[in-house]
């Protein structure tokens, strides 16, 4: 899994969740009127999960021991929340106040949250882990991923069709409680689901390098 992880920039793995625990997460991370929803590792469900992930995954050998949780985000897919997303990398990641360092660029806010840009060398040391909490499979909008795109450093948005034309892509589906990982700078995409039904994905994201000069929003 680590050497496919590193080829391929995916790979699947089953963690060892407990029914009750997936329960815990559907009811405590999402919300009916929305699609999406931010900065969850002050949910105490989420955080439990964030750190047993990581202790799994760090016995799997597929994150270091010193990984930390720097992002969760909830996304549930459902017939009035039935959006696509185009071929993209994840760039953009959340900050304790505003950024003013070089190398963070692009500084926002979200929902009162500040965030930037990243570097190639921060983000090449981060590692998401999608925990899919219902069944997804090929009609309700699986994620799609580019093999291979995420050796190619942050790619400008004008050459990503030709990237994604020259290297094909895989459709990732998952069944509930098996999570898929995947690195940022993989290009990926998601269709409209054919069949909408609720598709609750718990997005976490692990960062595993040096110590930076801007504070994240959250660690775990």
């Amino acid at each position: 899994m680590t050497e496919e992880l590193m080829q391929q920039g995916f790979t699947c793995f089953q963690p060892n969740l407990k029914p009750e625990e997936l329960r815990r997460l559907r009811e405590s991370a999402f919300r009916t009127d929305r699609a999406g929803t931010r900065c969850l590792l002050d949910t105490p469900a989420v955080r439990a999960t964030a750190l047993g992930l990581k202790e799994q995954l760090t016995e799997a050998g597929l994150l270091p021991g010193s990984a930390v949780a720097i992002q969760a985000i909830a996304f549930d897919k459902t017939p009035d929340t039935n959006w696509k997303v185009s071929w993209h990398q994840d760039l953009v990641f959340p900050f304790a106040a505003p950024v003013s360092h070089p190398g963070f660029t692009q500084p926002t806010v979200k929902d009162g949250v500040n965030y930037a840009r990243l570097s190639r060398d921060v983000l090449e040391a981060m590692t998401a882990v999608r925990l899919h909490l219902d069944e997804c499979d090929e009609r309700n909008g699986p994620l799609r991923i580019s093999p291979g795109s995420h050796t190619r450093g942050i790619i400008p948005t004008s050459e990503i069709p030709a990237l994604v034309h020259l290297r094909g892509e895989s459709v990732c589906v998952a069944g509930e409680g098996e999570a898929l990982l995947m690195k940022p700078l993989a290009l990926h995409a998601s269709s409209q689901a054919v069949t909408p039904r609720h598709r609750r994905v718990l997005h976490f994201v692990y960062y595993s390098g040096l110590p930076l000069p801007e504070k994240w929003h959250r660690t775990v």
